[in-house]
């Protein structure tokens, strides 16, 4: 694989910054048309920038702290990972604290930066591909990867082909992103974007842990990934925003 794009410069990190940069620009665009000024979406991409990095390695240090001893390793942040479900959580939460401050409409601004965050996705898993984590169960299919020992993935499995379950992801990320952006055209209802969002997304995830290797604290009883727990929740919020969206259009 190719952890390092170009020197010090590393894969993941660069396509983490190009997938804010194409989301702040769209979403400035995007909040244009529902008229919500420049200085607001600004100021909301940062709030979702900095609470996503906070969420996304908070949310990994709560479901591995067995894993950091002494206690303090939780700061080294070279230390384990990141965890997405964590960075998606926290930026709902400060976007919605973020509207509550500025008075502006928790869903409409979700409305607005949906449909960036899973094109982010799209765009981030494949740093992930490149640097080799996030990695797949072994598999015979003619698709299969066999990752360098020198990443996670080849370190564990070796020489033996596993899915690119972040290939899987990130074409779900881009799948998602076209279906909002499409049903959107027919459904522009407050709400309805956010709500496709987080059912769509929760079943892509759902869909791609299938295939997921995990560490055997992260999987339950049943069989199910802590992801896949986050995602059931994840389609049932949908779907209460959905039905709310709908009630207060029929209401109006």
């Amino acid at each position: 694989m190719h952890p390092h794009l170009i020197g010090p410069i590393k894969s993941f990190g660069f396509l983490l910054a190009l997938s804010f940069i194409v989301g702040i620009l769209l979403t400035i665009r995007r909040g244009r048309e529902r008229g919500i000024d420049r200085d607001s979406i600004v100021d909301a991409s940062f709030t979702v920038l900095v609470s996503s990095l906070i969420g996304v390695r908070l949310f990994f240090i709560l479901t591995h702290l067995d894993t950091f001893d002494p206690w303090w390793e939780i700061f080294m942040i070279w230390r384990g990972g990141l965890t997405l479900y964590g960075g998606i959580l926290g930026a709902i939460v400060a976007v919605f604290w973020f509207c509550r401050r500025r008075g502006l409409r928790f869903l409409t601004m979700a409305d607005v930066m949906a449909p960036q965050v899973v094109l982010g996705i799209g765009l981030t898993r494949i740093g992930c591909f490149l640097n080799g984590c996030c990695f797949g169960f072994p598999t015979e299919s003619s698709w299969g990867v066999v990752f360098p020992a020198s990443c996670q993935a080849g370190s564990i499995y070796g020489a033996t082909a596993i899915h690119p379950t972040q290939l899987y992801s990130s074409l779900g990320g881009f799948l998602v992103w076209g279906l909002l952006m499409f049903w959107e055209r027919f459904d522009d209802r407050e709400g309805g974007t956010f709500g496709r969002f987080l059912i769509l997304y929760g079943l892509a995830r759902a869909v791609a842990d299938l295939f997921r290797w995990y560490e055997p604290s992260a999987v339950h009883s049943g069989g199910l990934t802590t992801s896949q727990l986050i995602s059931i929740v994840l389609v049932l919020a949908g779907a209460a925003v959905l039905l709310w969206s709908r009630r207060r259009v029929h209401a109006g």
